[in-house]
């Protein structure tokens, strides 16, 4: 197959590992990438043009807050739909392919008689599944137009999880048959994990960027009840720097990939509680690392969690509930070691790009008769 992959930024290194995965399992095929976020809102120009909705959104948020937001207004605005469907156009154009690969479904129909492929971990809609959804529906109303057209007219739409192809089918009215569930891969290298020696530490991992939308605030809310059983635990946040004064609390900020890594190793879980979240390609790799992972009854985690066994799933704002769990995985090394194992298992069998993108070929190619 020769096929042309668009596709809007890096994708937390989704495509990236997607490609490698690829080229070494499918070496016939020719792949031609294309991002069509290549140096854009990097000029005067383009900010300008995209004045007007900085304008409206002050109206609603407050001139600071949209200064501050500016660039995640302008991706979001009239304008860049606009450009995107030119240069959606301009990239299909003149080049010879049997297909198209689309990453994500923010982006217009490509103008082409080929198969279009799209492999996502959202869609607008989804956001319906969650507690605070509606607001980011609201953020991107003016792009569900051609969202809903580029879905519509694909010939497969495959799903990172579960609830994204759920969504697809009741909230865009598409064939069952035409949403597959290919899941997805982690990104960290595999340590050395030996479960029947490894030292308990009481210190729960927490990595992200978006600390109220990941869960942050009711994260530390369920560690202060931790703490006043095991005085000895720790949460350790990582990827954000919000101000916490609770004893116990480490606030870590950006640090190197390998660092994260290196907390892995030392943690005796992982816990991000987020109240919306694409997929979560971290909760992979804490999984990977052999820790068992605590998360929210909700979204993407129902898919590779099994509650009870690889981690604990917990109702949205369910403190206590979310206390206990991380009780639970602080009091007990045996269960950390034997969730942690089971979770390493679970995602080397399950949740490779290797996996993956067998599952895209397949079905790919039996779209394309070849």
């Amino acid at each position: 197959m020769r096929i042309l992959k668009l596709q809007r930024g890096l994708f937390s290194g989704v495509s990236r590992a997607l490609m490698e995965a690829w080229k070494a399992k499918s070496p016939d095929d020719v792949i031609e990438s294309c991002d069509l976020d290549d140096g854009y809102f990097d000029n005067t120009s383009d900010k300008l043009k995209a004045l007007p909705e900085l304008v409206k959104a002050s109206m609603s948020m407050g001139f600071k807050e949209a200064r501050r937001s500016y660039r995640q207004i302008a991706l979001r605005s009239r304008t860049n739909l606009t450009r995107l469907e030119q240069v959606v156009g301009e990239a299909v154009r003149g080049r010879s392919f049997d297909c198209t690969l689309t990453l994500q479904t923010l982006m217009p129909a490509p103008p082409t008689d080929r198969p279009n492929f799209i492999y996502t971990d959202h869609a607008i809609l989804t956001n319906n599944y969650y507690p605070d959804g509606q607001a980011a529906i609201d953020r991107w109303r003016d792009w569900l137009p051609m969202e809903r057209a580029l879905i519509e007219k694909a010939a497969l739409v495959f799903t990172m999880s579960t609830h994204v192809g759920d969504s697809l089918v009741e909230f865009y009215h598409i064939p069952k048959e035409r949403v597959r569930l290919v899941g997805a891969g982690f990104n960290a290298r595999r340590a050395d994990v030996n479960f029947d020696s490894v030292e308990h530490s009481k210190k729960i991992l927490f990595v992200g960027l978006d600390w109220e939308r990941k869960g942050g605030p009711q994260l530390v809310e369920a560690f202060a009840r931790v703490r006043e059983k095991h005085p000895d635990a720790n949460l350790i946040v990582v990827g954000c720097e919000p101000e916490v004064k609770v004893p116990g609390v480490q606030v870590l900020g950006v640090v190197p990939i390998e660092r994260v890594g290196e907390l892995m190793s030392d943690a005796c879980c992982f816990c991000m509680p987020s109240l919306r979240e694409p997929f979560g390609l971290v909760y992979l790799e804490a999984m990977n690392a052999g820790l068992p992972v605590v998360a929210l009854n909700l979204g993407a985690p129902r898919d590779f969690v099994v509650n009870g066994e690889t981690g604990f799933l917990v109702e949205p704002h369910d403190i206590p509930g979310l206390a206990d769990a991380l009780e639970n995985l602080v009091a007990n090394s045996k269960l950390c070691a034997m969730m942690g194992k089971r979770a390493r298992d679970r995602v080397s069998a399950e949740y490779t790009w290797e996996v993956t993108q067998a599952r895209m070929a397949k079905a790919m190619r039996e779209v394309m008769g070849s």
